[in-house]
């Protein structure tokens, strides 16, 4: 008799783990509607760049789809360093000038170089995303989701970082080459502001040609930048 109950009871211990796990199995589907639900909404149906951060009750009904979000999150934080950093400061410190082209010379190659770090680190990180991107397993009716959000978050704005920097990194490329120019012909040109004055005529057709190879890079500079503007804040 006694052997039965016990039987009995180790059965019913069975039957009870079985629908525990079962309970929590179920969980899944609401933890993806709920993931869904927040992409659409917060991600899809807004404009631009957006990467909103889950509040912590939010957060917890993702469930295991919450280190899925993680991967857009991860990504977001290193682009706004780079935004914040190298290309903000470049924007606000470039040189107004030609003569400022000549006096602030270390200024420009450390901005240069920096924005050319950035842009590999920038090819480092998407490449690293990507990868913990494609190691996701996603069921159907959340894959086209997530991947929607992915792109507009994650690959659409560092597409456009790695399509706008390159450009101003040739601006300060050409700002140097002038700078370079006229600091060894400075026996015959005379710089105020971006007034370049001159006497020779074979210097003042070679500071002309680079002077309307940097205007056409600003404009070139002004579309990039804008196209990138559009990614981010989409208007």
């Amino acid at each position: 008799m006694i052997a039965v109950t016990r039987r009995i009871a180790g059965i019913a211990a069975l039957v009870v783990l079985a629908a525990t796990l079962a309970g929590c199995g179920d969980k899944e589907p609401e933890q993806r509607k709920a993931f869904i639900a927040f992409l659409q909404t917060r991600i899809l149906d807004k404009q631009g760049a957006r990467v909103p951060k889950p509040s912590d009750t939010e957060a917890k009904s993702f469930g295991v789809y919450a280190e899925h979000y993680a991967v857009i999150t991860g990504f977001n934080a290193e682009i706004d360093a780079a935004m914040s950093g190298p290309y903000r400061i470049s924007q606000s410190m470039a040189p107004r000038s030609v003569q400022e082209s000549l006096e602030r010379r270390h200024d420009i190659v450390a901005m240069r170089d920096s924005l050319s770090k950035s842009v590999d680190t920038m090819r480092k990180t998407l490449a690293a995303t990507q990868i913990r991107r494609e190691a996701l397993r996603q069921p159907a009716d959340l894959k086209p989701i997530y991947t929607a959000a992915y792109d507009r978050s994650v690959t659409a704005p560092a597409l456009a970082f790695l399509a706008t920097v390159p450009v101003a990194i040739e601006g300060l490329t050409l700002s140097l080459k002038l700078a370079d120019y006229l600091d060894s012909n400075r026996n015959t040109v005379k710089v105020s502001g971006s007034n370049v004055e001159t006497k020779n005529a074979r210097t003042r057709a070679d500071v002309n040609r680079m002077m309307n190879e940097m205007n056409v890079q600003r404009q070139k500079l002004s579309e990039a930048r804008q196209r990138m503007r559009i990614v981010f804040e989409g208007k």
